[in-house]
């Protein structure tokens, strides 16, 4: 019989709290992942799939070992090619093969690769692009509308979005000295904005309808016109008129009116504005804080050492240091072995030979910047066991916390609809997860008088089966009586113990 009737009438609210709160242990969650039959049943219990951090661990093994290679490089040797292949930037675990140059041809090797290394001793191909130079970017002021790119001020990180200066206040009927930052996802208001211009586009963001902190603007294309900020409380409809109750930047409260005909905003009174109908507006979330002038220097440098590397070389052989090699690749190396990682921080062979000669000529150090760091793959793998972790976080955090929990599986057990759903080893298994107490022993300890009745009506029905009765198995009847004197031997015992 199952433990589900057992002891499913001693159950109470402190056991389904119990439940709830052992389960975000990490240790009753590495329980899971080694029984089947709870994950299986969990499963049908939760909405969320439950995977175990190995599972999630493997599967990012199998994903990476995939063919594909962001970092090629070929050496003649012998009568053949040594081909070094790798992952880049992240992930790395280089390998070499000796090939035969009529394997490398059926391997997809290019002629012209085969060609260069057989002519200059190593050819190697990137699939790793490094990001332009910080250094050598001048921003200016943004004077006209456009799509720049600006350093946030927080992190030093480039930005690439649209720059609208000069913005249009109605109530005045000028333009202002604010302008406004917005890649669609994040914005800056600020009285002068530094970027580099990197193009124009007039496909702005917009919403449907008004709402929150935005902008209302118009463009035909050539130009356009924007206004100052506005924060949209609430739509109002009051006899048939319709306007946007909303506030200025200074907290004052104004009603925007939407009409036909204007060609640009305009003030009715102190308290309400009249915008275009063909007006769009766009709005402004997740504020920054953009660096200008000196501070954005300062951070542009801040972010530009971390993607720097140092090289120096010498006949036969070189030296690759600084942050984009701290984890793999520095130190000393020959030069097919620069080259390779090299070209897995983002610098194809032309420029690092280049880069390597001057170095050399020069006998001082060349410094780029823009490099991808490169990291090896046990480091990546272990960023994945984090995310496998943090991910069994997610799981414990949204098992749904109702006191019916183990009611609802007692329910699956014994419903003959929904066996197929869980079974009810797998019922039995969540029961057993710490949920034996005292008041469970006992109600297992009373049923030991009608266990003894019901073994003394079998050894009646062992005696009948052996005088001739042939509708009953006296086989069957031995063994259900020796199991009942076995199990009343173990509830005997239970009064000798304590949860």
């Amino acid at each position: 019989m199952s433990l589900c009737l057992a002891i499913s009438g001693t159950l109470n609210r402190e056991d389904f709290s119990r439940f709830d709160a052992e389960f975000c242990n990490p240790t009753v969650q590495r329980m899971l992942e080694k029984s089947a039959s709870v994950k299986a049943a969990l499963q049908n219990l939760t909405t969320i799939p439950i995977k175990s951090s190995n599972e999630l661990v493997e599967a990012a093994k199998v994903a990476s070992s995939a063919p594909g290679f962001d970092v090629i490089q070929i050496r003649p040797s012998g009568y053949g090619y040594i081909i070094k292949t790798s992952a880049a930037p992240e992930g790395m675990a280089p390998q070499e093969q000796q090939v035969t140059a009529e394997q490398a041809q059926a391997a997809g090797v290019p002629q012209e690769a085969m060609q260069q290394a057989d002519e200059q001793g190593v050819s190697t191909m990137t699939q790793v692009e490094a990001a332009p130079d910080p250094m050598t970017e001048q921003a200016q002021p943004a004077a006209s509308f456009g799509t720049y790119k600006v350093t946030n001020a927080e992190n030093g990180r480039q930005v690439v979005g649209f720059v609208i200066p000069g913005l249009f206040d109605p109530m005045s009927g000028q333009p202002t000295q604010q302008s406004v930052f917005t890649t669609g996802n994040s914005y800056a208001l600020q009285p002068q904005i530094m970027g580099t211009l990197t193009g124009i586009s007039f496909n702005l963001p917009e919403a449907p309808v008004p709402r929150g902190l935005g902008i209302f603007y118009k463009t035909d294309g050539k130009s356009l016109m924007a206004t100052v900020p506005y924060t949209i409380v609430s739509e109002v409809t009051v006899e048939g008129r319709t306007y946007y109750s909303a506030q200025t930047q200074e907290g004052a409260e104004v009603q925007i009116v939407m009409s036909e005909g204007l060609q640009r905003p305009v003030a009715s009174s102190p308290q309400e504005l009249v915008m275009p109908a063909d007006f769009k507006f766009l709005p402004l979330d997740n504020p920054i804080q953009l660096a200008g002038g000196e501070n954005m220097m300062k951070a542009a440098q801040a972010h530009a050492y971390h993607t720097m590397g140092e090289f120096r070389a010498w006949d036969g052989g070189c030296s690759l240091k600084g942050p984009v090699f701290e984890k793999v690749g520095s130190g000393e190396h020959s030069i097919a072995d620069g080259l390779f990682y090299m070209a897995a921080s983002g610098v194809p062979q032309n420029l690092a030979v280049a880069v390597l000669e001057k170095a050399a000529h020069t006998q001082k150090p060349v410094r780029l910047y823009g490099l991808h760091q490169l990291s090896n793959r046990e480091e990546w793998y272990r960023e994945i066991e984090k995310e496998a972790a943090a991910e069994m976080q997610k799981v414990a955090k949204y098992m749904p916390k109702k006191h019916c929990l183990l009611k609802e599986a007692c329910a699956i057990s014994m419903d003959k609809e929904a066996s197929a759903l869980v079974g009810t080893a797998a019922v039995d298994s969540i029961l057993a997860l710490n949920f034996l107490n005292p008041e469970n022993l006992e109600s297992f300890a009373e049923y030991i008088p009608q266990l003894k009745e019901s073994a003394e009506k079998l050894a009646h029905l062992v005696l009948a089966c052996q005088l001739g009765m042939q509708s009953v198995s006296k086989t069957a009847a031995v063994r259900a009586m020796f199991a009942i004197e076995n199990t009343l031997e173990g509830l005997e015992s239970l009064k000798q113990y304590k949860v």
